[in-house]
């Protein structure tokens, strides 16, 4: 039976609650032996070991109250993956065609897994964990290599609690951010080049954007005077622009249709909608559209900014250190600065909304944000130093 047919013809998951079988049992063998590996070296990192406890207790709990129908808690992009890896790899095989579209650098290898008794899910869950201790191992090393040691304020940015949020769920963005944290710090091209194929598998737009990025820089460097500050406005309003086009060329390459060109890119709403995205309260631009529905009430959604804090704080730190207090990582910031803006004026011309949307570059934001931030204190103390 063709994938499509089968989509259509499946019944929604049942809820099942149950006190123990399997997959309890995986989850705690996968949480140990990560625990394990870690735990080779005598200096033992205390974060990736409270992590995993934590997501172990995260995802035996989200099973515990969902059961089967875990896959659509929260996104149902869950499901879709569940689709790929139960239905469409066992019936219709491998295709090099379906490669990107069906995420196969996540869901082939918990498809292989499933062979083997794993839970896909659960898999897929764990690649998003493995990708949240990359994501802390990575920052530390970069923060380390600017003259800096980690502290607890630190984890707001690097291992923040939406980060942590999504460790739990069985998707693709904690993976994305390992790589864009990759792509961003590592400057080597052949290393650039393999971290851009890596992204595009898994998301080609946000490798087109972070391209676009790398572009621009160069084209930056070229030109680059005095002005940086309104040289880099000029940039980043140009980068909004392209990144609109850019969606109207993307939908006639991949479906052959062109949906015309973007409109009322200058408009408030637009504007409104792209500082939206940086507040973490992209919600309220669908309140009043006919065509969408919240379905989870908006008191609830607020709260949850307050408790996932970092959906708002990491962005517009980010924002005001890199155009008003940028000391360190200058070319990273500009890029990733360029790449978003570029990322935003893409799917601001789709119906897509979300805190998601926002999470491939939030790492990276998070580690130029705590670097500049040691540094200007850095600076202050010396200072006073200088004047005592």
């Amino acid at each position: 039976m063709p994938f499509a047919q089968t989509l259509l013809s499946l019944p929604e998951s049942p809820t099942m609650h149950i006190a123990f079988d399997t997959y309890y049992i995986q989850a705690s063998a996968i949480a140990v032996g990560i625990i394990w590996f870690l735990s080779r070296n005598r200096k033992i990192d205390l974060f990736p070991i409270i992590a995993v406890c934590a997501w172990l207790i995260g995802v035996c709990t989200i099973y515990f109250v969902y059961g089967a129908n875990q896959v659509n808690f929260y996104s149902n992009d869950q499901y879709l993956h569940s689709l790929i890896t139960r239905f469409y790899l066992p019936y219709e095989g491998f295709s090099f065609n379906k490669i990107v579209t069906f995420r196969y650098l996540i869901t082939y290898p918990a498809f292989l897994l499933s062979k083997i008794g794993l839970n896909d899910i659960l898999v897929l869950k764990s690649f998003q964990i493995l990708s949240l201790i990359g994501i802390y191992f990575k920052s530390k090393e970069i923060i380390f290599s600017n003259g800096f040691s980690i502290k607890y304020w630190h984890f707001m940015f690097i291992a923040s609690p939406l980060m942590f949020f999504f460790s739990l769920l069985a998707l693709r963005d904690l993976t994305l951010a390992l790589f864009t944290i990759c792509f961003i710090f590592d400057r080597g091209y052949p290393r650039r080049t393999f971290y851009t194929v890596l992204i595009f598998l898994l998301k080609p737009h946000l490798a087109i954007a972070l391209l676009f990025g790398i572009l621009m820089l160069l084209v930056f460097k070229r030109i680059r005077t005095n002005l940086d500050l309104i040289s880099t406005l000029v940039f980043v309003f140009f980068s909004y622009l392209l990144g609109s086009f850019s969606y109207s060329i993307g939908t006639y390459v991949k479906y052959y249709f062109f949906p015309g060109l973007p409109t009322q890119l200058l408009s408030q709403s637009k504007f409104f909608q792209i500082s939206l995205n940086f507040s973490g309260l992209q919600f309220f631009s669908l309140l009043n559209d006919k065509n969408t529905v919240v379905a989870t009430p908006t008191t609830f959604l607020l709260l949850a900014r307050i408790l996932l804090f970092d959906t708002f704080v990491i962005p517009v730190s980010f924002v005001i250190i890199a155009i008003f207090f940028l000391r360190s990582l200058r070319i990273e910031a500009f890029v990733i600065l360029v790449s978003f803006i570029f990322y935003l004026g893409l799917v601001s011309q789709t119906d897509f909304n979300s805190t998601r949307q926002n999470i491939p570059f939030m790492a990276a934001m998070g580690i130029i944000s705590v670097v500049n931030i040691e540094a200007g204190l850095q600076f202050r103390r010396r200072k006073v130093d200088t004047q005592i």
